[in-house]
Parts: structure tokens; sequence; C-alpha cells
């Protein structure tokens, strides 16, 4: 059975940011079915009904969406509270809807043990309460694995290619780019300088752990990352993630601003990277709170959190597994892991070289097994003898409205980035 694949939206007319233009191009090559979203975007219900309509056992559903490490995707749980104005499923839209029954699962005949949900989007696999609970809004599925880096799908001739990009995150009271300009106040090459210095100072209490001149390289690869880095969608660049604050009830915006909770993207690290190239937002989550906002205008009736990025694409085949790009969770003890729509031959998505993951060293033992003539009823035994520890689980958690990634690319023809 092909593929599945649901695209959660379009790319807004005259938007730079082609992402599931190329989205749709990449699975269509793979030989994946594609379900576009409607013309107001794509539900988790209308995903759901779309499933039973179609009636049948899923061995792979692909879900592509923008996303976010603060633990979101651009997907609405239901058309009800799209309708609402709701562009984001969060952890407490997930939280809520479990605990309301606000949505029956796709059903056992149609999303079972043997189903694996990926998703392709920006950082949400840095959550584990959201995918654990998303798990469980479509009934357990075998597995679910999702991105901890940027996703990006980039023109390469006439094919399109998944990637995915590493990002320093850097908290700043002001937007990356004054309204109508095309540069930082201060100038690129200044702005430059001082982000480097600030990542640099936050990054490099991890980087200097890992060796006694990892230091010293951390800072070298930032400086080279951002070296010619702007607002241009090429091998590394800077955009930024913004939260809107909005008063409720009889709040003012300063009060609004001054009550939101801290807040990360994603979960805390609690061991070291493999090597200094994966010093990154992956190794260190960056938080936000009410002490970050700023006056968006004079008059302070809107307030606003800004987060800019620098990314730096990885030029390697993702895989989709477990390790340093992916997340997986899963609730069956017979699945092995799995390599995407297209297969791939090298390396992870950490860039740098990054030691073997528990999985892929599984992997490699069964394909040795399987090489020596052992039968698949034999593995498959051996899997279901594998305590899997990922089971998923109702787990609480307080999360507000999350940051929209609000870059543009200049050269629409080439990249789409979630």
């Amino acid at each position: 059975m092909a593929e599945l694949t649901f695209l959660m939206n379009a790319d807004p007319a005259g938007s730079g940011n082609r992402f599931y233009h190329f989205a749709k191009k990449f699975f269509e090559a793979a030989g994946s079915t594609v379900e576009e979203a409607p013309a107001s975007g794509q539900t988790l219900e209308g995903i759901f009904d779309r499933l039973r309509a179609i009636g049948a056992e899923q061995s792979v559903i692909n879900l592509v969406s923008h996303a976010s490490g603060f633990g979101s995707m651009e997907c609405p749980i239901t058309r009800a509270s799209q309708a609402s104005g709701r562009r984001t499923m969060t952890v407490d839209d997930l939280q809520d809807a479990l605990a309301n029954k606000t949505l029956a699962p796709p059903g056992p005949g149609i999303v079972s043990g043997k189903t694996k949900i990926v998703i392709y989007g920006c950082d949400v696999g840095r959550t584990e309460a959201f995918l654990k609970m998303l798990s469980g809004l479509f009934g357990d599925p075998g597995e679910l694995l999702a991105p901890k880096r940027m996703g990006v799908f980039k023109l390469d001739g006439t094919a399109v290619k998944y990637r995915q990009a590493r990002t320093w995150s850097v908290v700043r009271k002001a937007p990356l780019l004054p309204a109508g300009q095309a540069a930082p106040t201060v100038g690129w090459p200044a702005f430059r300088t001082a982000f480097v210095t600030d990542a640099d100072t936050k990054f490099a209490r991890i980087a200097i752990q890992i060796g006694i001149n990892s230091g010293a390289e951390f800072k070298t690869l930032l400086g080279t990352a951002a070296n010619a880095a702007t607002t241009t969608l090429g091998p590394s660049f800077f955009f930024e993630e913004g939260v809107d604050i909005f008063p409720t009830g009889t709040q003012t915006a300063a009060e609004a601003a001054a009550s939101v909770k801290p807040r990360s993207n994603g979960d805390p690290v609690k061991s070291l990277p493999a090597s200094v190239i994966d010093v990154d937002d992956t190794a260190l989550v960056t938080t936000i709170s009410g002490t970050d906002a700023y006056k968006v205008n004079p008059a302070g009736t809107r307030f606003a959190i800004t987060v800019i990025l620098l990314a730096q694409i990885i030029e390697e085949e993702v895989v989709i597994a477990e390790g340093p790009g992916y997340r997986r969770i899963t609730t069956s003890k017979g699945l092995a892991p799995p390599v995407g729509p297209k297969p791939a031959t090298g390396g992870g998505g950490g860039g740098g070289g990054p030691a073997a993951s528990p999985v892929s060293e599984l992997q490699t033992i069964l394909d040795e097994l399987l090489a020596a003539g052992a039968a698949q009823a034999d593995i498959d035994a051996l899997l279901a003898d594998i305590p899997s520890g990922d089971a998923a689980e109702g787990l609480a958690m307080d999360a507000e409205d999350v940051p929209d990634v609000t870059d543009e690319p200049t050269d629409p023809r080439k990249v789409g980035l979630s």
C-alpha cells in the first residue's frame, strides 16, 4: 500500500515560503498518495474523517505541517475550533481533547499497531508530551516520529530534497527587521557580530564539556554559519519566531505580557551532544517568559516576544528514526525503525558523524540475522520480547499559543521551510 500524506495547509498567495508546494512534489515523486488541505486548512477532525472514508488499514501516514519546538502544529483539532479562529494545535489542546473525548480515533481497522505516523515540520519532536498525546488521539499507532530540527524542502535541479537545518536561538526585544526594511537597524555585519557573541555565550557552556578545544571550535562553526547570512534562504540564513500577546478579560496589554508563563522550545536536554557540530537548539532549549516581552507600538497597546534564529542547512539525507534528527514514540513491540519515503544510506540529521542510536544498532543486528538465514518469524518474535518503554500516556503540561514562523524567503523557486 502506498504511503498516505496529508498536507495541513497551502502556501499563502504570494508567499516566498513554498513549503507545501515542494512537499507535495517530494511525496508524489516518492510514490505517496497526497491529500491536499481544504481551502480553509486541514484539521485533525478532517484527517480522521478522511481516514474513515478510505476505510483501510494504513501502514504509513505522513503529516506535513508548519510546526514549532514550543509544542504546536499548524492544524487545529476540530473544525469548530478552526472556525473560531484557531490556527494551531498545542499541548493544551491535545490534553483537553483527550480529557473531553472530543474526537474518536479513526479506529483499529485504520490506525493499528502496525501503523507508522511520520511528521514533517519544524522542531515539534523536541516536546515529548505533545507526541504522546497526539499518538493517543490517533488511537495509539505502532509508532509516531517527529523532527527535532527545522525541516526544509529544497529544489535540486528538477527534484525536491527533504533536509533539516540546525538552528541557534537568541531572544531579542525587537523584531529581526524593522518594518519595511531589508536589514537590521545596525546593518548586517554588526548584527552578525552581536548575534554570534550572544549565541556563543549561551551555547559555549555545552560545547566546552565535549572536549578541550570544543569551545573554540564551536565559536568558529557559529561564525562561519553567520558569516554571510541574511534573511535570504541559502546554506545559512536568519529568521524569527514571534509571539503576539493578546489580553484576555479585563487585562491591559502590559498585564497580559507580564502574565506570560515561562515556556521552552523543547524538553530539558539531559545528555551531551555527540560532537560540537550538534551543539544547537537540540542541545539547549530556549525559554521565554513575560520578562522578554516588549512594546510593539509606542502606545503600549500591543506586546510581543521575538526569538531570532540562525539556521544552517545540513546537506545530508534525513534518517527518519530515533536519533539526532527525529524522536520516536512507540506503542508496539514489533515494529522495526522506518527509513522514510526515500531510504537513506548516509548518516543522520546531526551532520557530524554522531554515535549510532540504539535503534540503528538494533536494525543492523536484525539485518545481519536475516542475512545469516534467520526466519522473519523468529525476528518478529525477538522484537516482540523487547520492551519499548514508550507507551503513550496522558501528561499534564501547560502551554500557551505558540510562535509563528514569520520568515519569508526571497527566492520562492527553490526552498520551502516549515
